[in-house]
């Protein structure tokens, strides 16, 4: 299992290469196919195609349990059925969804409420659209990562676009002001972003190194850049920027509930914390370079080249890993995974959970928990043995699940949803409580997953002579007669 760095630089000179199709590899009359570029697949579609319900998580249950809009089995999406896609993007809490292509282009669908698709517009999309600006003439993106209601492109460059909502800070554009709300009979004072949100991808305010990694929460945002620093921006209600505080205040002389402020220019995470588990005393850390980050819905983590793994944010479940349910402002080191087998290699953070890489076999760990219905909770990590036999490859979280690709090309779930067809397990079984394979994709070759509120992106291997027939396993879903207009 490489690093994540080693990977992105793989993206990067990849990115860099010329087109391998056409001029070489072609024998007389081009009987000889040129090589495929291994790295890049096809994509299956499955999930609700509800966008306009699918940020309403009550609305989308009342009115589309049902619908025939359903994917439950994994499909083509007939615009992309011929393209090869190099990335897809997740986030737990988006209803939106972005895939890259071999070219680097950009491609969004989805709900488009607040312009996240980055299309100019709010117009939602059934139907994936290539994003204007990215691709070989304009940025060749290498990693996109999906927010609630925004996202986060990385150009091959190492900038930054961003789009979608920006209320609190989140695309790091404009800066924090107050305004007077009205809020019922009272005037508020309320903090909020001078540019209310993008509907075009657009580069951030940040004039830092390189960045080599994005990663977004539900309200907020991080990078990580190439001299192995941490960026913060965006909302803080649960202290998930690591800045020491949760930018709490009083929006009206007689409003006890808090309102909290965001941050609109990118944050340097500077200091990490060791914390006493019987005082609750911090004490501070020496601060290495970091080698992987991932952002939760409301909380993070990061992980430095000696294998540490430090944790903020939203605490309820235990998902920190830090041994209690409070929220913490601060960068803190996972003590208890103080020994031998506990050194880390990446990290990835779901809505609940954390999930850590270690550098041995079998050492994955989780802390929070899958489902907070059904399932304990881990207050520190401990060995996690759910996500399948092989080696984790790739992991995308639903709200209350996970899909993890080993490997071996094979893919294990487990969802406690509300399923609309995520699951790619067939109309008669939504929710999947125990974790198991997923059948559909049993004989394809899956080589990444992307997750989003209520879908999954599977992205099947192409190049071999074996998959060529499995391709033909799948159908192509083609809404074009039901695309939204308004």
């Amino acid at each position: 299992f490489t690093s994540t760095r080693d990977t992105n630089l793989r993206i990067m000179e990849a990115a860099k290469r010329p087109a391998e199709n056409g001029a070489n590899g072609d024998s007389e009359n081009g009987a000889k196919k040129s090589k495929l570029d291994p790295e890049c697949g096809r994509l299956l579609f499955c999930g609700t195609t509800e966008w306009h319900n699918a940020l309403k998580p009550g609305k989308l249950k009342e009115d589309s349990y049902h619908s025939k809009n359903n994917i439950h089995e994994p499909m083509f999406l007939e615009p992309l059925k011929d393209v090869r896609i190099r990335h897809v993007a997740s986030g737990s809490d988006a209803a939106h969804a972005v895939v890259v292509d071999e070219s680097g282009m950009a491609w969004s669908w989805g709900n488009n409420e607040h312009g996240q698709l980055g299309h100019g517009d709010t117009r939602n999309r059934r139907l994936p659209t290539p994003i204007k600006g990215t691709g070989p003439d304009g940025h060749i993106i290498v990693m996109v990562s999906l927010g609630g209601r925004h996202m986060l492109l990385l150009t091959s460059q190492g900038q930054v676009l961003a789009c979608g909502d920006n209320s609190d800070g989140q695309c790091a554009q404009g800066e924090m002001k107050t305004k007077n709300i009205a809020v019922g009979k009272v005037n508020e004072e309320v903090e909020t972003c001078s540019i209310a949100g993008l509907k075009e991808p657009t580069l951030i305010n940040y004039t830092g190194p390189p960045v080599i990694k994005v990663s977004c929460g539900k309200e907020f945002s991080m990078m990580l850049d190439l001299d192995g620093c941490v960026w913060t921006f965006g909302s803080q209600e649960c202290g998930q920027l690591g800045t020491g505080t949760d930018g709490s205040y009083n929006s009206a002389n007689s409003k006890v509930k808090m309102r909290n402020a965001g941050i609109s220019e990118p944050f340097k995470v500077s200091r990490v914390y060791e914390r006493d588990n019987r005082s609750k005393k911090t004490k501070i850390m020496q601060m290495m370079k970091i080698r992987s980050i991932s952002a939760g819905t409301n909380h993070a983590a990061m992980v430095d080249e000696m294998g540490k793994v430090f944790a903020w944010g939203a605490g309820s479940f235990g998902r920190t890993g830090l041994g209690d349910t409070m929220d913490t402002h601060t960068p803190i080191w996972m003590q208890s995974l103080d020994h031998p087998r506990g050194k880390i290699e990446s990290v990835e953070c779901g809505h609940m959970i954390t999930v850590l890489y270690g550098k041995t076999v079998g050492s994955t760990f989780m802390a929070g928990c899958v489902d907070n219905i059904r399932k304990e909770a881990n207050m520190t990590p401990k060995q996690f043995f759910d996500l399948g036999d092989s080696v984790i490859q790739d992991l995308g979280f639903w709200k209350k699940g996970f899909s993890a690709v080993g490997e071996d090309g094979k893919v294990t779930i487990s969802n406690n949803g509300p399923c609309y067809g995520e699951c790619a397990n067939g109309e008669r079984f939504r929710t999947q409580g125990v974790p198991k394979k997923v059948k559909e994709l049993d004989y394809a070759h899956v080589m990444m997953v992307g997750t989003g509120a209520n879908y999954a992106l599977y992205v099947i291997r192409d190049s071999e002579e074996e998959d060529q027939e499995e391709l033909e396993e799948y159908d192509v879903l083609d809404q074009t007669a039901i695309e939204y207009t308004e």
